[in-house]
């Protein structure tokens, strides 16, 4: 597990601390042929190279580690900057590169496919499985019961007076929807977050910071129907939040 942590770290350290920004955030055609990535590349295989022969394994196996994981970097990077640069495309990189490393760390120490399987076993058993559960539940589930729920009065809220009217009222809602879902799955995960780890004060303290961000705004559009809105959506969401995580915590101790 030392060599494992050891190889993870310095992915980490040289893919995003060492790495300039330059390259990182900028794209063109040209990108692959920047002094900055052939040094990034170097320092990247010059640390894995290291931390493999303080691993105390053969020169010949520590090469072939190096090429193994470079190469794939290397086709990571290729591929990057050939793509749009999206969360979808970052992760997926990512993942990728870590896979490698984590199937290379399997083959230096002999990780058998049994060991491997038992292991797999370990983590997906059924109370991690319980606490997966609960926070998809708490995302795209609970939204759209949310949504659904609210229907009636988000219709006459977004309703336009005309054409024109109905175009950008249209594009805003699409908008606002979209932010909303995300705002409400980040403070849904965290209210589960805070009943699995018994904090029911942080849930006040999200419900705080949400009102504290929204007073300004519905002070200035002075609507109640909003106000109202806003207020049944907020409570909606938490009161789905801790039905779902309160009885998932009673069932992951009844297990």
């Amino acid at each position: 597990m030392i060599l494992l942590l050891l190889m993870l770290t310095t992915h980490f350290i040289s893919d995003f601390y060492l790495q300039p920004i330059s390259s990182v955030t900028e794209r063109d055609n040209h990108a692959l042929k920047r002094y900055q990535l052939w040094l990034h590349f170097f320092v990247y295989s010059l640390l894995l190279f290291l931390v493999l022969f303080a691993a105390e394994l053969s020169l010949l196996t520590a090469l072939t580690a190096l090429a193994i994981i470079m190469s794939s970097h290397a086709l990571n990077l290729f591929w990057r900057y050939k793509r749009r640069k999206t969360l979808r495309n970052f992760l997926l990189t990512q993942v990728l590169q870590l896979v490698v490393i984590s199937l290379v760390w399997a083959q230096l120490s002999n990780i058998s496919l049994s060991q491997a399987l038992l292991f797999i076993q370990h983590i997906f058993n059924t109370k991690n499985i319980i606490i997966v559960l609960a926070y998809l539940l708490a995302c795209q589930p609970a939204s759209i019961v949310i949504s659904l729920a609210l229907k009636k009065h988000t219709d006459k809220l977004t309703k336009p007076t005309d054409k024109q009217c109905q175009h950008n009222q249209n594009d805003k809602a699409i908008g606002l929807l979209s932010a909303g879902a995300w705002i409400g799955y980040i403070e849904r995960c965290l209210a589960i977050s805070f009943i699995f780890m018994g904090q029911f004060a942080g849930i006040g303290f999200l419900v705080a910071t949400k009102t504290i961000f929204r007073f300004g705004d519905l002070t200035q559009q002075k609507d109640m129907k909003l106000t109202e809105y806003m207020m049944l959506g907020t409570l909606l969401s938490y009161a789905i939040a801790i039905f779902i995580g309160w009885n998932a915590k009673q069932l992951y101790f009844a297990l």
